[in-house]
């Protein structure tokens, strides 16, 4: 049983560990094929609209969202911008993600906001983080 390394270095090393596996993930044919077949079949299903963050449905892939957290985790932005509002579970994602920063805003932008859907995330406790704008990204 192979046990947990609490050495100064095993940040760093676990740091190694994860690319290189991921670099191997890459690198074989097999579990690329697999990788995509089970994609193409989750989408056809609407797997990604079964989750929801804080309440409010998130239309992602778990791994996605868990991907994201550690980018927002690594850079700790001070502002984060979201295209596409939906129902507010992405926006909502990241601006939790900023209040356990200590730090940011959100700015999601659609080009139609729901009613419905701009009251419950106004309604929000991550509220005070988010500010919603209903246009086109590509406006002036």
């Amino acid at each position: 049983m192979r046990h947990l390394n609490t050495t100064p270095d095993a940040a760093t090393d676990y740091q190694t560990e994860k690319r290189e596996r991921i670099i191997e993930y890459g690198q074989d044919a097999e579990l690329k094929a697999l990788s995509i077949a089970w994609r193409d079949k989750i989408i056809e299903r609407k797997y990604m609209y079964n989750a929801s963050w804080l309440g409010r449905p998130i239309i992602q892939l778990p791994t996605d969202t868990l991907a994201l957290q550690e980018i927002i985790w690594a850079v700790k932005p001070d502002l984060i911008i979201e295209t596409g509002v939906a129902h507010g579970g992405s926006i909502i994602f990241s601006a939790s993600m900023l209040q356990l920063l200590g730090q940011g805003h959100v700015v999601g932008i659609d080009i139609d906001i729901r009613p419905h859907n701009r009251a419950a995330i106004e309604a929000h406790p991550m509220a005070h983080r988010i500010s919603l704008i209903e246009g086109s990204v590509s406006a002036p």
